[in-house]
């Protein structure tokens, strides 16, 4: 229980403690009135206000009139990881296949860093990060915008990361600086470049320097990411493959696989699964966690041995999917 909350019980607890025996003895408007306020402040420290009361209503809000909140709050050079689509760019895609479907939904850009919109998340069906690996943090200590998600989800919302592991490097922009949570180490660009040339003149192996594949969010929704990548000459180089969609005859020929996760029970995969090191993986799926799911694509979309015809088919392909999910509600 945080400060505030804590605050807020106390003067509750204080509140109500000297206004009951006044209004049960001689009731009168200025003692109903504070009995009233201890009651609100009480239920606020407790978070049954926020929780069952705000949220409630917000989540119920939201299936009557679905929006689609897309993040816009990064810029820059460290913006994206495998992703170069700009939000503004998400946003006319969507608001195009929102339009065709003919389905009553909205997409906006919103600022997940302000505090408006964290308050007021669960208003949203569907929150979609187009900054591949990359996401924008207020608090790298507490991962305070991921642990916001993971709750957004677990209570029923969707979130889609378009390319790549999901929240692998926080960016904080107060300071501006991109981080890497597997280690909790700056990994701002000249100390990037400097780490790495100085484990590759000392002839040590790239990956001891490369972090391992799991983000703190794919280990709280309890999935193992796994490198389809082999190391030849220097060089790195991804699995090729072919994508069959389940249930249907469309297929994406000649894909680029970096990266993949191990099927398991709460592993929905939406292309017919892959085998790597003898295990079934799957580059494109649903995670169910608690009462929501999210949708990952770890397919690289910024990546020069990623054909483009592969890039647009794999973000119309996304698009359909969110579709899909709205009108699944």
């Amino acid at each position: 229980m945080n400060v505030v909350r804590t605050t807020t019980l106390a003067i509750g607890a204080s509140l109500i403690g000297s206004s009951l025996f006044i209004v049960l003895a001689k009731p009168d408007a200025l003692s109903l009135i504070i009995l009233a306020m201890g009651v609100m402040f009480l239920l606020h420290g407790t978070g049954f206000l926020q929780e069952y009361m705000v949220r409630g209503i917000l989540r119920w809000y939201r299936i009557k009139k679905p929006v689609i909140g897309i993040i816009n709050d990064l810029s820059g050079t460290h913006g994206w990881a495998w992703s170069r689509m700009k939000p503004e760019g998400w946003l006319f895609k969507i608001n195009n296949a929102i339009n065709k479907s003919q389905i009553k939904a909205e997409s906006k850009l919103i600022k997940i860093t302000k505090p408006w919109t964290r308050w007021f998340l669960d208003r949203y069906l569907i929150i979609i990060n187009p900054y591949g690996s990359v996401y924008p943090e207020i608090n790298i200590e507490n991962l305070t915008v991921m642990r916001l998600i993971l709750h957004f989800v677990h209570n029923g919302g969707i979130f889609v990361n378009v390319a790549d592991i999901p929240f692998f490097f926080p960016y904080d922009l107060e300071k501006k600086i991109l981080y890497c949570p597997t280690r909790m180490e700056q990994v701002h660009l000249y100390k990037h470049l400097i780490r790495y040339l100085s484990r590759l003149l000392h002839e040590q192996d790239l990956k001891e320097f490369y972090p391992g594949m799991d983000s703190p969010f794919s280990k709280a929704v309890m999935v193992d990411i796994i490198n389809t990548e082999i190391k030849e000459n220097e060089k790195i180089i991804p699995m090729h493959t072919s994508l069959k969609l389940k249930n249907s005859s469309y297929s994406l020929e000649n894909v680029a696989i970096n990266r993949g996760i191990r099927c398991s029970n709460h592993v929905e995969s939406i292309v017919e699964e892959l085998e790597w090191d003898g295990k079934l993986f799957t580059p494109l799926c649903y995670i169910h966690f608690g009462k929501g799911k999210s949708l990952f694509s770890l397919i690289f979309l910024e990546y020069d041995e990623q054909p483009e015809d592969i890039r647009e088919k794999i973000t119309n392909l996304q698009c359909d999917l969110i579709i899909k999910e709205v009108r699944m509600h």
